[in-house]
């Protein structure tokens, strides 16, 4: 297709390859693309756009949840297959688990201390603190 969006013609294709291939201008990855494009090639032919492949493979999956709870509940099944079951349930139904110690948030809460400190004038600050420690002590 040409870029008016119709086909072109054998003809008119031989010509554009007969004229030679066009440039090539290198690219900052160490790949190389055709100045003007592909001969022949209109370049709006991308596939099937990410966010309509993410919808069929969401589907897709909510239709096999019904085998991984009978895998996960079959007694008969492999142990090793009933516990990668139900950890697939449980990765996707309650999301992955991130554990935070006492440590790390005292850490991150000294840092927002001191960005507070930075960015907030001393008077306002001081009537904020108070606050804000009611909701950590409470």
């Amino acid at each position: 297709m040409s870029p008016s969006g119709r086909s072109l013609k054998p003809s008119k294709l031989a010509g554009k390859l007969a004229a030679g291939p066009p440039a090539i201008v290198p690219q900052p990855h160490g790949g190389a693309l055709y100045t003007g494009g592909v001969p022949g090639h209109d370049g709006s032919q991308t596939g099937r756009p990410p966010s309509e492949l993410r919808a069929r493979l969401r589907g897709s999956f909510a239709n096999r949840v019904a085998v991984l709870e009978e895998i996960a509940d079959n007694p008969e099944s492999n142990p090793g297959d009933r516990i990668r079951a139900v950890d697939l349930l449980a990765k996707y139904g309650l999301g992955a688990a991130t554990e935070l110690t006492a440590d790390a948030v005292r850490e991150r809460l000294t840092s927002t201390l001191t960005l507070l400190r930075e960015a907030i004038p001393a008077e306002a600050l001081n009537s904020l603190l108070p606050r804000l420690r009611t909701i950590w002590t409470s």
